[in-house]
């Protein structure tokens, strides 16, 4: 009775895996296995893939680099992921790090330096200097008439015109204008507009995305291409700052990649330039997406029965081998057909 059971509860077991499974394929699962996570639920693995990447070993090797490379802007970074994560960095090497910073703030500081940046990017140091001198000029109304007097300048002249920053600077601009009848709704569009500007001279961009901007600066639609490029940097810049949002920018190596980090400063916030550093682009655009429950539940079903059918072949594949390992019982022969002992 109790085999009997046994049996029973086995056979409906199976039954019922082999039909949730066919329903689950019937739902076609691999046609869309992964789904967007939540802003809240991406921040969450987000965070706790950070704290557990995050260690002595991961950071100081990094922060001795960037002292030696002689770079403001890794280092100060570096350094605030250390402290976020209460991780003990050397005396020397901290004060390695807070000396060299110091020593770049006080560029800063200098007017003649700021003068330099806003006439010329290539001479910034750092995108540090880029976005405290540059960035606000070019975020203003003056910084798009520059732009459109240099390209017009181009053209009396019969010098190249770029099409690139002669677009962007109309879409900013165009922004400007319909800023007060839109009660400010088109502002987001123009600090887009001017940080891609920005980050095409400073030369911060992708040759993926210099393309992507050069194809659509072309004719036809031009304005609407290039600020659906700029609301995503918009994006960025809303979450993190128009200074961070150029060294986001500067990771994207196509339009769709730009989407998914504005996806990504979405979740991140703040903090999205150090959750790059630490898991880099590719594993922290990946835990923006996970498998569906349907897929989770397909492959689990698919796996019970896969289990199933091997422990079953195990125990026909044990019979058999009883059976043929078995010893034949002796034969018994008729009385008649025994040997009889030959003549002596």
């Amino acid at each position: 009775m109790i085999r009997a059971t046994a049996r029973l509860a086995l056979a409906l077991w199976a039954a019922a895996c082999l039909a949730g499974a066919l329903w689950g394929l019937a739902q076609n699962p691999l046609a869309a296995p992964f789904l967007d996570r939540s802003a809240a639920e991406a921040r969450a693995v987000l965070t706790w893939a950070t704290a557990r990447e995050a260690t002595p070993d991961w950071l100081l090797p990094r922060l001795s680099a960037a002292i030696a490379a002689d770079d403001p802007d890794e280092v100060a970074l570096l350094r605030d992921i250390g402290r976020d994560h209460a991780i003990p960095i050397p005396p020397d090497l901290a004060t390695e790090a807070e000396a060299l910073i110091a020593r770049h703030e006080g560029v800063l500081a200098q007017a003649g330096a700021c003068l330099r940046c806003m006439a010329d990017l290539s001479t910034c140091p750092s995108l540090t200097l880029i976005g405290v001198c540059a960035i606000p000029f070019e975020l203003s109304p003056a910084g798009d008439v520059a732009a459109l007097g240099r390209q017009g300048a181009n053209l009396a002249t019969g010098a190249e015109v770029d099409g690139v920053e002669a677009g962007l600077a109309t879409v900013g601009l165009a922004a400007t204008v319909v800023a007060l009848p839109s009660l400010g709704s088109s502002v987001p569009v123009k600090i887009g507009a001017s940080v891609l500007r920005v980050a095409r001279k400073a030369r911060a961009l992708s040759p993926g995305m210099t393309g992507a901007l050069r194809l659509a600066a072309r004719d036809g639609g031009r304005v609407e291409r290039l600020t659906a490029l700029a609301t995503d940097v918009t994006r960025i810049a809303a979450q993190t700052s128009p200074a961070e949002a150029l060294r986001v920018l500067r990771l994207a190596d196509s339009p769709a990649e730009l989407s998914r980090l504005a996806r990504l400063t979405d979740a991140a916030g703040p903090d999205t330039r150090k959750a790059l550093a630490v898991l880099g682009k590719g594993r922290s655009l990946r835990i923006l997406h996970r498998l569906s429950d349907l897929a989770v539940m397909t492959a689990g079903l698919l796996l019970s029965i896969a289990a199933q059918i091997g422990t079953l072949a195990g125990a026909i594949l044990k019979l058999m081998l009883r059976r043929a390992l078995r010893r034949p019982p002796p034969r018994h022969l008729p009385p008649g057909l025994r040997t009889r002992p030959g003549p002596g």
